[in-house]
């Protein structure tokens, strides 16, 4: 995982009010505190496919 730039997701969600936009910024903090996908489901109380998504566009460069 050293490839995965350190932004600080969680200093992100923080300031934002959109609850969408927190979520996705949380999941992302998670995953790179090297948590599974399932555990972050579990977490958030989010849809796996919801996770998958914002993970694999993170790591593809789309986010």
């Amino acid at each position: 995982m050293g490839h995965i730039k350190k932004t600080d997701f969680k200093v992100l969600a923080r300031k934002q009010t959109s609850l969408q936009i927190k979520m996705r910024l949380l999941a992302l903090a998670h995953f790179q505190d090297v948590y599974s996908r399932t555990q972050i489901t579990l977490f958030l109380k989010m849809s796996r496919t919801s996770v998958n998504k914002w993970v694999s566009d993170y790591l593809s460069g789309v986010v």
